[in-house]
């Protein structure tokens, strides 16, 4: 069983993280809480029953005085770099939020310290482990639907992510803490899920990034067009700025046919050329918390001494296409990647 210690108990922890890990209670021990507020201890320890002895406001405190197998860093993007490294320097395999960073620099200071001290660097790339996803990369995977060449993702909403009331509920539309806006934050899921589905990696791209709604440092839209390395395009289109909401699209289009997220209210519909015809999969037995897949994921992975699903490298690779659609957008013109 592997001993985690939490550093950052806000939202996304209360919502995601520890429910994940009181679904793997077999697998995993929540033994140690690190926040500032310690409020935000006391909220996640009471849902994983880890006693006031172990909560601290000080993370390097709980790295000093606790025998970890994992810490979980869920903090804001800025605060990424010093608390990994001080993790790797700790002899602690880790396990963090994404971004990585805010920028390639932070990163590749962050994989220097993990490859020093030889320690494991997971990063959570969680939307791949949601039930109709998962189903559509083992599709996509397997042929069924051939050679992709179109992908689209587009999901317009009004505002960001807001954090606990405890820090600073809008950290993610500052620039010096989240290093840029819905791009970075919410795109970054669009994109390694384009490079998943379409089976191949991103090769240049072209992005229109800006602040239409908000009174924000950061942007609240973006519209990216990619070229994949096996000559197909992803379009995605996010947005904070749109209180209506969009209509969400979420399409994955082949040679022999094509995966619709959605469709007739089902979770995923598949289209096949040849026959005409829809099927619809069932994604029932997947657990419904993303969370639950990757952390599962991630901690077999260690038990077998296999690579993990999304490694600090893979990590650095999605953030350096972020930053190629804002050297794009800033120059107005396509970036190699």
């Amino acid at each position: 069983m592997f001993k985690i210690g939490i550093i950052g108990c806000g939202r996304i922890v209360e919502e995601g993280h520890a429910p994940a890990f009181k679904e793997l209670i077999k697998d995993v021990n929540v033994v140690a809480l690190a926040d500032t507020a310690i409020e935000r201890c006391e909220k996640i320890g009471g849902i994983l029953n880890v006693d006031r002895a172990h909560w601290y406001t000080d993370y390097t405190e709980m790295l000093k005085k606790e025998k970890l197998d994992f810490v979980d860093i869920a903090l804001p993007h800025f605060l990424h770099e010093k608390v990994v490294i001080d993790c790797a320097n700790a002899g602690v395999n880790i396990i963090s939020e994404k971004p990585l960073a805010t920028n390639l620099k932070e990163v590749d200071h962050m994989l220097k310290a993990v490859e020093k001290n030889e320690v494991i660097l997971a990063v959570l790339h969680n939307y791949r482990y949601q039930p109709a996803m998962k189903k559509a990369i083992e599709i996509t995977k397997a042929g069924v639907i051939g050679t992709r060449f179109i992908i689209r993702s587009e999901g317009l909403g009004g505002s960001h992510y807001a954090g606990t009331g405890a820090y600073d509920p809008d950290w993610r539309t500052k620039q010096n803490m989240a290093g840029g806006g819905c791009l970075i934050d919410n795109g970054y899921h669009n994109i390694y899920i384009s490079r998943e589905l379409m089976g191949a990696d991103v090769v240049s791209v072209y992005a229109r990034v800006n602040t239409y709604y908000h009174k924000i440092d950061v942007d609240d839209s973006a519209f990216l067009l990619l070229k994949h390395s096996n000559g197909g395009t992803t379009s995605i289109q996010i947005a904070w700025a749109v209180k209506a909401g969009g209509q969400g699209v979420n399409e994955v289009h082949g040679k022999l046919g094509s995966i619709f997220f959605g469709r007739e209210g089902k979770p995923l519909g598949v289209f096949l050329n040849e026959k005409g015809t829809w099927e619809y999969p069932d994604v029932s037995a997947i657990p419904q918390n993303s969370f639950t897949g990757i952390f599962q994921d991630i901690f077999y992975a260690v038990e077998k001494g296999e690579k993990v699903p999304t490694d600090g490298y893979e990590a650095r690779r999605n953030l350096q296409i972020i930053m190629a659609a804002y050297e794009s957008a800033r120059k107005e013109k396509v970036v190699k990647v």
